[in-house]
This record gives structure tokens, sequence and C-alpha cells, in this order.
């Protein structure tokens, strides 16, 4: 494993599993035109279709529009009036000192307008949930299918949407009740055959179902896999550690509070993204055909776990029903007698 992944791969993987943000990293590790294109394409765009070209160079423009109203910055030209996206990425991913940090900074700007506009164009589709929720299902599948069929270990796949009574029971388990983001509508649960795959399954579905940039900050949670100990396991990796984006000494500061409701013996690996759905390529009667390209983003849970944690997980305290019956009961307090006692800033 050591010997293929490069420190971009590293990095990515590392990002998700701790709920990190792009916004704070300082390069993008990118070396050709090729990641450049799986990049984009992770994130729906296919550089090569005019429209999406043209889609892409309109959020470069509001970028720079912004920094250059906002923070007075003077781009160099190549960074202002790059060609094609993918020139930029090259850049950022650069040794120049002026145009490396400049590119890097519109690219942080193009990925917050891409995600704020994706939002706008969500609420002002005529779109159900049922058919993002479904189409974002129809995607996952897809992928986890390819994934098997090329050697992928992966044992078991299931997809599930919270139930109306699940739903309710959820925010009434949150402080904050009405105001408060359900994250987890749709769950993809993968279970691999050992901890060592989980590695090589991420990094797959960063590349090709959804992009590892549109990870949700703050919302990681990972009790199997140390990154820290598989950074000095492994020569190669080891080597990288100095050039990670964020230090290893802060692995953990992105970890949100614990659930009340799941017990220390619990082990998984949960993450949430903001999945993109392409609507223009989709049969939908409710689109306007106008809408190109029509992307929004689906939030979305991962839970991948490997087996032993998996069949330990079912058993006792940390099985599905036990941690149901103590969440109800919970909630069956609160609105009995009112106010639950929290821990740390929110329930999860």
């Amino acid at each position: 494993m050591d010997t293929k992944l490069t420190l971009g791969d590293v990095e990515c993987v590392r990002l998700i599993l701790r709920g990190g943000t792009v916004i704070d990293w300082r390069r993008l590790n990118v070396s050709s035109i090729n990641d450049c294109t799986e990049l984009l394409r992770a994130n729906e765009f296919d550089p090569e279709d005019g429209r999406d070209a043209a889609r892409l160079s309109d959020i470069h423009r509001k970028a720079v529009d912004y920094l250059e109203r906002n923070f007075a910055v003077t781009f160099a030209n190549e960074v202002a009036n790059a060609p094609r996206t993918s020139d930029l990425m090259l850049l950022a991913a650069g040794r120049d000192r002026t145009l490396q940090p400049q590119a890097c900074m519109v690219l942080k700007l193009m990925h917050i307008i891409n995600h704020i506009e994706a939002r706008e164009l969500r609420a002002s589709l005529p779109v159900s949930n049922h058919d993002l929720f479904q189409l974002a299902e129809e995607k996952a599948a897809r992928v986890v299918q390819e994934m098997k069929a090329r050697g992928f270990p992966i044992l078991e796949f299931l997809v599930s949407q919270k139930t109306r009574d699940s739903l309710i029971t959820k925010f009434l388990g949150k402080r904050q009740t009405i105001r408060a983001h359900i994250y987890d509508r749709v769950r993809l649960r993968i279970v691999t055959a050992s901890v060592n795959d989980i590695v090589p399954v991420v990094l797959y579905m960063s590349k090709h179902l959804f992009p590892f940039n549109y990870t949700v900050p703050g919302e990681s949670h990972n009790s199997i896999f140390d990154f820290s100990a598989f950074s000095k396991l492994h020569p190669r990796i080891k080597e990288m550690v100095p050039d990670f984006q964020i230090d290893l000494k802060f692995e953990n500061e992105m970890r949100p509070p614990a659930n009340e409701n799941t017990p220390d013996v619990y082990r998984t690996i949960n993450f949430v993204v903001d999945l993109p759905v392409r609507l223009d390529k989709h049969p939908l009667r409710s689109l306007d055909p106008s809408a190109f390209p029509a992307i929004v983003h689906v939030s979305t849970e991962f839970q991948i776990v490997d087996r032993v944690s998996h069949a330990r997980n079912e058993c006792g305290e940390a099985s599905h029903a036990r941690y149901e019956a103590r969440r109800l009961a919970k909630v069956r307090e609160r609105l009995l007698h009112g106010r639950m006692k929290w821990r740390g800033t929110d329930s999860t």
C-alpha cells in the first residue's frame, strides 16, 4: 500500500477521516492534467465539455472579483486569466512563491462559490428530496458495483433513508431541535474485509463517487483507523509527514462531540459529504432544460467498518437495538421533564 499512495492520496483520505476542510490547506496536491480532470469529474464537471468549461470560468471570474474587491489583491495574469481550471490547479500545486499561493486562494473561493450556487439552485428547482435521494443512492450503488468488479473486498453495502419517526426522534434529541441540521437522511454503510482495506476504499470513492473537498467539516467520527500509527508504520508515508497540510498533533481537533447514546465499545468510521448530483443528465420532468450544468449537493453520511468491528458492534451494548432504546428513553425524559443533560456542545 505504501508504495502506491501519493502525498495527494494520503492527504485526501486524511481530510475525509478527520473531517477537515480544504480551506485550511495551503496547496493542492496534483501533479498532472489527469489528476486535475479526475478531481473536476468527481465534482461532476466535465472539463472537456464547452458548457462545463464556461461554467468553471464564470466561477473563476467571480472568485477573482470577490478577492479583488474585498482584499485589494492584485493577481498575476497567469492566475487571474488562467485559460482552464486545470491550469489554475497546477499553479496551486507548483513551487512559484507568487503564483502558487494566489492560485490556491482563488481555488478556495471557487470551492465556496460553487457550493453556494449549488444550494441556491437546489432551492429554486422543483425537485423533491425523494428524487434527489434516489439519484444519490443510484450513483453510490453504481460506484460500489464497480469497486466489487475491480476486486475491492466489500462484504456488505447497505443504503438507508431515515423514516419519519426516526427523523422526529433525531430532532428531539438535538439541542437546537427545529434549527438542527440532519446530515444522515441518506446513509451508506460499507463493510470491508479488514481495517487495511479502509484507505483504498475511501480513496477510490473520493475519486469516483464524491470529491474529498466536499467533506463536511467537523462531522467525521473515526474510532477504527489510527492515522498517526498508519503514518509511522509505512516508511514511504512516514517520509511524507513533514509535507502534510496539517500537523499530526492536530489530528483530533475537528472531532465532533461524542454521541451520548453510543457506548465506547462501538467502533466505526462515519463521515458526511455533500455528494454532487448532476440533474441535467437525468430525465427529471420537473427540470428546466436550460439549467446547465445542473449540479446540486445531497448531504450523505457514509459508515465504513471492517468485518471484525462490525460483528462486535452487533452485540451487547453496541447493538443498534440498544442504541435506539437509549435514545428513545432520553427523548421521552426530555418530553416529560424538560432539560436534557448534554455532553460536549451537541447531541448527535
